[in-house]
């Protein structure tokens, strides 16, 4: 099917010599087949009765179209298709849709206002009620209500939507459609049960509004409409068969045609249309139903297509064998939508037909054949499109890469193992961030650690290698033994080295293991001892430690200190050796009074008290602890402060 179906219909404004209806309240003729019941105004009542009588021992099919405004939240009431034997000037405003108290009827309603008090559903609904009785799950209610619409709570949209109400006698079944769709159906005998035996009813619509509103339409149907058969060609030259299918709550008696070429038909069915040229064709239909009104215009444009141009193009423009490419429709036409591509491969060994505008395949082949055939929506066929393609084969390598020390250079050696494919450019991706371009680099990594080296290579066409990846491990020491420090003659000390996985000490004089990292020494005399931090690969790194040795255990602490801030001897402090712990170290002045305490000794004193400098003159300190064999040592003296 090549027409395009859009838009709505809107309806003539011409109007009929003598209407057949009669209106009431705020009712009014808008078009010759067209009524709006309601403005969109607080409490207003609308009906349109047929004057003429129906006799319900006859099938009728009507057709309408409604409009129920644009105001979903706060808009109301909405209108009710109507069977009853009463009159031609009922209706009232409110909820009940101008349908409620009218005895005998039969109403079939499209409710847009939920009224508790009636039980009503939240969302626009449509049902089937007798006797004006629109309170839901009563005796009257021979349909309970369900969605107006089937797929959306709301009927309020702005538009247009066909409403039919069928009733066929013979198997006494009423029902109602919106949209072609069916929404209720009942069985009942309406001339008996409803109507007392009378066939001869009135039919009509009411409307209303109360306290929110709508404006509210109905109108007989007159709706021009055509389609073409299934299958036709629609590739210039054409021949297009048009087939009517307008519907009209009359009978159609005028056909309008005008086949956008400048020529018309006037009738149903016209004869099949020739179109010698590719273009937009805009087919109007205009209908006029038996009660002198006359529809819209109706306008489908149709395409008579021109042929197309096929084409392609590659990404990447240069195909490498067994790698990836892309194949792009780049085919352009004039007249029509291209719907269908036939790729053939080396004249016929593959062959791929699909809607899509790109394919993605890999060839294996050196010399490569290519054929496109276009297909349009149309119908029309592209000559075919060649294009050879030589298919570069890509080359291979491989990667060899050795651990190292941190600080050395790494030689990193990449290899083409398929000479007959040369390459033209390595790519180097280091693990570490870096790139590099050259075959065989010497590249420094930053730091210790495991490290993903990868490589892949170009040709001169640009065909890539597949990516070759190796892990190297750059093994680092960082050896680390801390400050200098002082000991007891004879007392044994633990040394503490870090920064590597093996370790040597020299000289190993009074060490038990000089081969640990936490050898304990027992000295005799001043030592230094270098230590050796490395890898099970190597990479050795040194540290240096000094180690004074006093006899002891023993307390040293100096006669004078100077407290001037010039970095030299600000602040008085013992020196400790052979001590396992200080318990206090105290400080006090000539009246007696504590200037300095600290469990410990801490930084010592900076002869200071509570901030405030202290005077030149002597001070008594007293120190107490325990040396490393557990004895309790016991110290006092003075200290002269001088500034």
């Amino acid at each position: 099917m090549l027409l395009v179906f859009t838009g709505i219909f809107h309806f003539s404004l011409s109007a009929q010599q003598e209407t057949p209806y009669i209106l009431n309240g705020s009712a009014y003729q808008e078009s010759c087949n067209c009524y709006q019941l309601t403005p969109d105004m607080l409490f207003q009542a609308g009906s349109v009765w047929n004057k003429n009588l129906i006799n319900l021992n006859q099938n009728f099919n009507f057709i309408f179209n409604v409009y129920l405004g644009c105001k979903d939240r706060d808009g109301a009431d909405g209108i009710a298709f109507v069977l009853q034997p009463v009159g031609t000037n009922l209706g009232s405003a409110g909820q009940g849709i101008g349908f409620q108290n009218i005895k005998p009827s039969i109403g079939i309603p499209i409710d847009t206002w939920q009224n508790i008090d009636f039980r009503d559903p939240p969302f626009d609904h449509i049902g089937i009620y007798k006797n004006g009785d629109l309170l839901n799950g009563t005796p009257n209610t021979l349909v309970a209500p369900v969605q107006a619409i089937a797929d959306n709570w709301n009927i309020e949209d702005c538009h247009w939507h066909t409403f039919r109400i069928i009733w066929d006698s013979k198997t006494q079944v009423l029902s109602a459609e919106i949209d072609n769709v069916p929404r209720v159906q009942t069985t009942i005998d309406l001339i008996r049960d409803i109507f007392g035996g009378n066939a001869q009813v009135f039919w009509g619509f009411t409307s209303a509004t109360g306290g929110q509103s709508n404006i509210q339409k109905i109108c007989t149907s007159l709706n021009p409409d055509f389609s073409t058969p299934p299958g036709q060609n629609f590739c210039a030259p054409a021949e297009i068969k048009f087939i009517d299918h307008s519907t009209s709550f009359g009978t159609v008696i005028n056909w309008w045609w005008d086949f956008g070429d400048g020529t018309q038909f006037t009738g149903q069915d016209p004869p099949p249309h020739s179109y010698p040229k590719p273009g937009y064709y805009p087919v109007r239909l205009t209908i006029e139903a038996n009660n002198g009104c006359t529809s819209d215009t109706l306008t489908h444009t149709i395409t008579i297509g021109s042929i197309p141009q096929a084409d392609f193009k590659s990404s990447p423009a240069v195909i490498c064998a067994n790698y990836p490419v892309t194949l792009i429709d780049a085919s352009n036409v004039q007249y029509g939508t291209i719907s269908q591509r036939d790729w053939n491969f080396n004249d016929g060994a593959e062959l791929v037909q699909t809607a899509d505008s790109s394919i993605t395949k890999t060839f294996p082949e050196e010399s490569l054949k290519i054929e496109l055939v276009i297909h349009t929506v149309e119908g029309c066929v592209s000559a075919p499109v060649s294009k050879i393609r030589e298919i570069t084969l890509k080359p291979s390598t491989s990667i060899t890469v050795h651990n190292a020390c941190y600080g050395d250079a790494v030689s990193l050696y990449a290899v083409n193992p398929t000479p007959s494919i040369p390459v033209h450019q390595w790519y180097w991706l280091m693990g570490d961030g870096e790139t590099d371009s050259t075959e065989n680099p010497h590249h420094y990594f930053p730091a210790g650690g495991n490290y993903n080296v990868s490589v892949y290579a170009l040709n001169s066409a640009g065909c890539s290698s597949d990516t070759a990846t190796a892990q190297l491990t750059i093994y680092q020491s960082n050896a680390r033994l801390g400050n200098d420090t002082i000991v007891a003659i004879g007392q044994p000390f633990q040394l503490h080295a870090s920064g590597g996985e093996l370790y040597q000490w020299t000289p190993s004089t009074g060490l038990n293991d000089p081969t640990i990292a936490d050898p304990v020494a027992t000295l005799t005399d001043n030592m230094q001892y270098i230590l050796e931090a490395y890898t099970s690969f190597g990479c050795p790194t040194y540290d240096t430690i000094n180690i004074k040795a006093y006899r002891g255990p023993e307390v040293y602490v100096p006669n004078a200190f100077s407290p001037d801030n010039n970095g030299i001897n600000d602040h008085f402090h013992p020196v400790v050796v052979g001590m396992r712990s200080i318990e206090y170290f105290e400080v006090f002045n000539r009246l007696g009074q504590r200037v300095y305490s600290n469990p410990g000794i801490g930084e010592g004193w900076d002869g200071t008290m509570n901030g405030k400098p202290q005077p030149l003159g002597a001070y008594v300190w007293v120190i107490k602890g325990q040396d490393y064999l557990g004895n309790t040592v016991s110290k006092k003296g003075t200290v002269v402060l001088i500034r």
